[in-house]
């Protein structure tokens, strides 16, 4: 069992040395060393198949390095943090009329 795991690793690292280049001689125990190419290489597609600049600038905004913060961000009414029906009636419609706005 242990030679077809062995084997298994090494047909992986062929592939990703193949695909983003040397592999170090001791191997990184940490998965973001791994992925990073990948999401890299994933971005870099994304990117370079928007055509629109409001879908660039939606994507870079959306991709930038603390886009999500604001989810991590307690709703609390009592302390004022709360939407009114009419900032969640923008943030609803404001998209979907993004490519009317642009004209």
């Amino acid at each position: 069992m242990r030679h077809v795991s062995s084997l298994a690793i090494q047909a992986y690292l062929t592939l990703w040395s193949t695909s983003f280049g040397d592999i170090p001689d001791t191997l990184p125990a940490k998965q973001p060393f791994w992925d990073r190419p990948g999401i890299q290489a994933d971005r870099s597609q994304v990117k370079s198949s928007l055509s629109l600049p409001f879908q660039r600038a939606a994507f870079l905004a959306a991709s930038s390095q603390h886009s999500g913060d604001w989810l991590h961000a307690l709703p609390i009414a009592s302390c004022g943090m709360r939407l009114d029906d009419e900032a969640v009636r923008v943030t609803i419609v404001l998209p979907s009329h993004a490519g009317t706005l642009s004209r």
